[in-house]
């Protein structure tokens, strides 16, 4: 029975907040912005984009506990968020951490409307090929707003954690900014890949200590060193829950002794 309560109200409030968003309040907003403030165009709207997921975890919320756990000691942006992927609800919750932000991501692109908001906002799409990506997340992170990246590239079909590709961690070894692991726990209970409906449950998003990129390494080899680091953090985290972990991302993956990367105090 709640189970029917939470969808018969979450997928009308999440239409009304959509249609409200879109038709009304961007159009205003960049209206003021534009006679009034003349902050650049995409600023103002990964501002409001941050809002926008804001409302929707916190104002309307999903009949669940939604609890941000911030172990990271301090973040001082820009910086590079890699995170887990397993629902459709992800990237709302980073409406809830008070950063600039823009995701490197592939599906909102596909979408009316979302589409046109995420070129506004410079987001980047994924599928543009790696050259073109990390050239838009050098400049946005030049501009001091950081970045978030999934890197499983896609949405885990089963709940554990998969393989992670590269570029973050490639692109962090690149401009020498740490890596902030996040850990997002109970969306695949709410909204797995593949579902309609939603399901109670209660989420958690943990941000964990940043990973300072050391420069004297070699940039392949330091690159693969920060993937299992923050692939050993995330799965830690999981595990502790009672998610699983493909064996590529597991926290027995080992790296050279003496390679111990500091926390960033940037």
């Amino acid at each position: 029975m709640k189970k029917l309560f939470l969808n018969l109200y979450i997928w009308p409030m999440f239409a009304l907040v959509n249609i409200v968003s879109f038709v009304l309040i961007l159009p205003m907003i960049l209206l003021i912005n534009g006679v009034f403030l003349r902050h650049p165009t995409d600023e103002i709207i990964r501002k409001s984009v941050r809002v926008f997921g804001w409302v929707l975890v916190r104002l309307i919320p999903f009949m669940a506990t939604i609890v941000v756990e911030d172990r990271s000691g301090g973040i001082k942006t820009p910086v590079i968020f890699a995170t887990n992927h397993f629902s459709s609800v992800d990237p709302y919750l980073f409406g809830l951490l008070p950063y600039e932000m823009a995701f490197i991501t592939s599906w909102p692109f596909r979408i009316p409307f979302y589409k046109w908001v995420m070129h506004l906002a410079q987001y980047i799409d994924a599928t543009e090929g790696w050259d073109e990506v990390e050239e838009k997340g050098r400049m946005l992170l030049e501009r001091g707003c950081s970045l978030i990246v999934w890197p499983e590239g896609h949405r885990s079909r089963d709940g554990k954690l998969r393989r992670f590709k590269n570029g973050a961690f490639q692109l962090a070894s690149h401009t020498s900014l740490p890596i902030v692991p996040v850990c997002i726990i109970g969306t695949f209970e709410l909204l797995p890949p593949g579902k309609r409906l939603l399901t109670p449950a209660s989420i958690k998003m943990i941000i964990l200590p940043p990973i300072m990129p050391e420069s004297h390494d070699e940039c392949a080899e330091q690159t693969r060193k920060l993937k299992i680091l923050v692939k050993n953090a995330i799965a830690a985290e999981l595990q502790k829950c009672g998610y699983g972990v493909d064996e590529s991302a597991s926290p027995t993956a080992q790296i050279e002794p003496g390679y111990s990367p500091i926390h960033s105090t940037r």
